[in-house]
């Protein structure tokens, strides 16, 4: 009996028959975490350092949350500026974005809303990597001191929106980030996007981080084609100024591209664009995306996808309707940007109906 009972457990500890091994758990865990983020959407208030902090902070957010509850939404997240809102001359955060953070989540929370917070507008770049990580980390850890006792179901913490470092530079960056702040919240899910604007392509080749410890969720924005979903933007000029672009594609609706240099980044992406504004370029686009991603075993969400309001309501609405669907179809969890400001999804004062489908399943 001894003998049959040492060969069944030699037996099970070789070939694990009827056992998960922890790493499964938790990577079944956090992906369960992750599809809980669902449809998601960005308030752009917080992070508009163009205007007065002190009307940014006496904005009264909760009417907005409220109506992203009643349309169907399950997650906000929230940009903000910290740089922004700090005592002169030193990284002190001001006590009144800390109410304010404050503030947010508890309405979240009464409206059964997640929160993420999100670092937008930091300074770094490849030449200030040691101080500027120091800074961020010290900025966070304000954050966290705040919010420590907050649900980690519920309030989930993006270490830094878009960094624009070469890929290298940001990898150590955020595996420094990762493994400093973990110090400070041990089980607080922490998001991580890539180089390059939050770039799916650095993302991947990034992978996963060094201080990965089962609790990153890794993010993506997602704007193409841009020449259509940023048209007329006024901060890229060399890609986009033109408008009235269609979606889908159709030769006969497309505006005459005029005084665009033969080299220049417009005349590539106008060349790409009848075979990337369609449904199935899309569709076959998230497809690769989320297979790379399995395959590496990295819990994927996309914070950022949207349509600026230049584009026409029609294009823009088929355009949201089937990135929405496709994002879903690929279990990819999006939050869209934004709720109201030069990307908003409404229309009056209700969520565009071609979003209904996707914010009823």
């Amino acid at each position: 009996m001894l003998r049959r009972t040492l060969v069944l457990t030699i037996y099970l500890f070789l070939f694990g028959v009827g056992l998960k091994p922890a790493q499964t758990q938790t990577s079944e865990a956090l992906r369960k975490i992750s599809q809980s983020l669902g449809q998601g959407v960005n308030i752009s208030l917080l992070e508009q350092h163009w205007q007065s902090q002190e009307q940014l902070l006496k904005t009264n957010i909760r009417p907005m949350l409220e109506s992203i509850a009643e349309a169907g939404f399950e997650t906000v997240r929230l940009p903000v500026a910290f740089d922004y809102f700090m005592r002169e001359g030193s990284v002190q955060l001001n006590e009144q974005i800390l109410q304010k953070l404050h503030e947010t989540y508890m309405n979240c929370r009464r409206l059964n809303l997640k929160l993420v917070i999100v670092y937008h507008y930091g300074k770094l770049n490849n030449q200030n990597r040691e101080t500027e990580t120091e800074r961020i980390i010290k900025i966070w850890k304000q954050v966290i001191n705040y919010i420590r006792e907050f649900s980690y179901e519920k309030l989930f913490l993006e270490l830094y929106n878009e960094p624009t470092t070469d890929m290298d530079i940001w990898k150590l960056t955020a595996t420094t980030l990762v493994r400093e702040l973990r110090k400070e919240d041990p089980d607080r899910i922490f998001i991580i996007g890539g180089a390059n604007y939050n770039g799916i392509n650095e993302l991947l080749t990034m992978g996963k981080l060094p201080s990965d410890d089962g609790k990153i969720l890794y993010t993506f924005h997602f704007y193409e084609p841009y020449v259509f979903t940023h048209q007329g933007a006024d901060w890229t000029k060399e890609k986009t100024y033109m408008t009235g672009l269609p979606y889908p594609f159709k030769k006969r609706r497309m505006p005459e591209l005029i005084g665009a240099a033969p080299d220049s980044e417009v005349i590539k992406e106008f060349e790409r664009f009848p075979r990337e504004s369609n449904y199935d370029y899309l569709f076959m686009r998230i497809k690769k995306i989320k297979a790379e991603a399995d395959k590496q075993n990295l819990p994927l969400i996309c914070t950022e996808t949207g349509v600026i309001n230049l584009a026409s309501t029609k294009a823009k609405s088929a355009y949201l309707r089937d990135i929405t669907t496709i994002m879903k179809r690929f279990e990819i969890p999006v939050m869209l940007w934004d709720y109201n400001d030069k990307f908003g999804i409404l229309k009056g004062e209700k969520v565009i109906k071609q979003l209904n489908n996707w914010l009823k399943d």
